[in-house]
């Protein structure tokens, strides 16, 4: 199911090379986006290594999206002279660094929880790159924007619902969850509000019978 939605979503994000994504604060936000998507997808791999530690195309999927990670923030780095992002960034890549010596094989409940912090780190460090980079975009431009912001709902999601099935289970954890899923709703309707042609308009009708 959760892979379904995955491939919908990106197939919804049309025309990306036609919007005119040319500013350098525009590439910066994408780049934070990435981010912000590949700090809890790596979180819920992980989840899963716990789950299942013998699992190679998931540690080689790990790996990937660590270097993914840092492509992003090189990417960040070459266009922005704002000192608090790259203060944000240096940040980043001292988390890496803890993340990168967790153990592949047979990770213990102290390692996840190392890596859900991390994944929060993250956030919150791309919610302040936001911040620093801001725009008036177009209604095509806002439109991508939500869908990218529903890939990260959907992984934020799956991370706090792996980290209850690995025995993570706190109070905070059901209320961030609630709130992803208020999100997902919201972003869904705005991004419905866009006119989209027929073949495309039948993709949101999908996303939306499978989120419900």
């Amino acid at each position: 199911m959760q892979r379904k939605v995955y491939i919908i979503f990106i197939l919804i994000l049309f025309g990306k090379s036609s919007l005119a994504l040319t500013r350098g604060d525009v590439q910066i936000i994408e780049a934070r986006e990435n981010i912000q998507y590949l700090g809890q997808k790596i979180t819920t791999d992980y989840f899963l290594l716990y789950k299942r530690p013998n699992d190679l195309i998931l540690k080689n999927k790990f790996q990937k999206n660590i270097k993914e990670i840092e492509k992003n923030i090189k990417n960040i780095e070459n266009t922005t002279q704002n000192h608090i992002t790259l203060n944000i960034l240096n940040f980043y890549q001292y988390r890496l660094e803890y993340i990168k010596e967790l153990p592949l094989e047979e990770p213990k409940e102290n390692d996840a929880k190392i890596i859900l912090a991390a994944s929060n780190y993250f956030l919150e460090g791309a919610i302040s790159i936001a911040k620093q980079h801001q725009y008036i975009s177009s209604k095509e431009e806002t439109m991508l924007i939500d869908c990218k912001e529903l890939k990260y709902l959907v992984e934020s999601v799956s991370k706090y619902y792996m980290a209850f099935q690995i025995g993570l289970r706190e109070s905070s954890h059901d209320i961030e969850m609630q709130q992803a899923i208020q999100a997902i709703n919201k972003n869904l309707k705005n991004i419905s509000d866009y006119h989209y042609p027929y073949r495309l308009k039948k993709k949101l009708e999908k996303i939306k019978s499978i989120w419900k």
